[in-house]
C-alpha cells in the first residue's frame, strides 16, 4: 500500500494526460508526467521530415533564458543539419526512446556544434521518444544539464510504448501545428556553394561529416576511403574556404556574419 501510495502522484499526472490527448494541453501534461518520473531541465516537440526545416511546436524550459527564441530560430536556419537526432529521424528511424549515443557521431561532444550551441541550449545530454506519422517523425526532446542515469533510462523504457502511443494518438486527433519554419538555407552543399570555392563533391561530403562530429576514421568509414584519404580532402577544403580549423568552417557555414 505505501509504494502505491508514493505512486499516486504519477498515477493522477497521468489520467490528466490521457485526458488531455487530442487537445491543446497535451504536452505539457505528457511532460509534467515524465518529470514525475526523472528530472529534466527542457522539453522541445517537433516534427521532423526530409528536405525542410524541423517544425518546432512546443517547448517547455524549466529555466527560461532571454535567448531561448534566438536559439531557436538559428536552430530552424540551419544548425538543424548537425543535429544527430534529425540525421537519424530522417535515414528513417524506428518508433522509439533514443539516447545522444546512440545516435551521435564518434567526436559529437567534440565538434563545435555541441560545444557551442547543444550543450548550451539542450544541455549535456538528451533523449528522444520518437513517432513516424503522417508527414514526418514526431518527436519529444528530453534535455538535461547532468547525462541520464542508467537506473533513469530504464524508468522512461518502462513508460515508453504508452508515451509513444499517446504522442500517435495526439498525432492522429490534432495534426501537428504551429509556426512553420522560415525556408531553410540550404543544406550544407547549397551553404558551401555560395562561396565559389569549386569544392568536389567528396570534399563537401568531407566538411559536412567533420561539421556533424566524425572522426577522420569514421569519415572514412562512412565515406569508403583511407583516414589518409579524408586528410587530403579535409586539407584541400580548408585551403579552398581560407579556414584553419573546424571551429572557423563552423562559423563561417553557419554562423551568420
Amino acid at each position: 500500500m505505501d509504494a502505491l501510495l508514493k505512486e499516486l502522484p504519477v498515477h493522477q499526472s497521468l489520467a490528466r494526460m490521457f485526458a488531455a490527448v487530442g487537445q491543446d494541453g497535451f504536452w505539457r501534461a505528457l511532460v509534467d508526467t515524465l518529470r514525475l518520473l526523472v528530472p529534466l531541465d527542457n522539453a522541445l516537440v517537433a516534427l521532423m521530415a526530409p528536405g525542410r526545416a524541423p517544425q518546432l511546436l512546443t517547448d517547455f524550459d524549466s529555466a527560461a533564458r532571454p535567448d531561448e527564441q534566438e536559439d531557436l530560430a538559428g536552430y530552424s536556419a540551419g544548425l538543424y543539419q548537425l543535429d544527430p537526432f534529425h540525421q537519424a529521424a530522417v535515414a528513417g528511424i524506428a518508433d522509439g526512446l533514443h539516447s545522444l549515443a546512440s545516435v551521435a557521431p564518434d567526436q559529437f561532444m567534440q565538434s563545435e556544434y555541441y560545444q557551442s550551441y547543444f550543450r548550451s541550449v539542450v544541455g549535456a545530454d538528451e533523449l528522444q521518444f520518437l513517432v513516424n506519422v503522417e508527414g514526418g517523425v514526431l518527436s519529444l526532446s528530453l534535455g538535461r544539464s547532468t547525462v541520464f542515469g542508467t537506473e533513469e533510462q530504464g524508468r522512461l523504457l518502462c513508460v515508453r510504448d504508452w508515451v509513444l502511443a499517446a504522442m500517435r494518438r495526439h498525432a492522429q486527433l490534432l495534426p501537428p501545428q504551429g509556426a512553420v519554419a522560415e525556408a531553410p538555407a540550404g543544406d550544407l552543399a547549397t551553404l558551401l556553394d555560395r562561396f565559389d570555392a569549386r569544392l568536389t563533391s567528396r570534399e563537401i561530403d568531407t566538411a559536412r561529416l567533420i561539421l556533424q562530429g566524425f572522426s577522420s576514421k569514421a569519415i572514412a568509414r562512412e565515406l569508403g576511403i583511407s583516414p589518409e584519404t579524408v586528410k587530403v580532402h579535409r586539407r584541400n577544403l580548408y585551403h579552398k574556404l581560407n579556414v584553419t580549423g573546424h571551429g572557423e568552417l563552423f562559423a563561417l557555414v553557419l554562423r551568420p556574419v
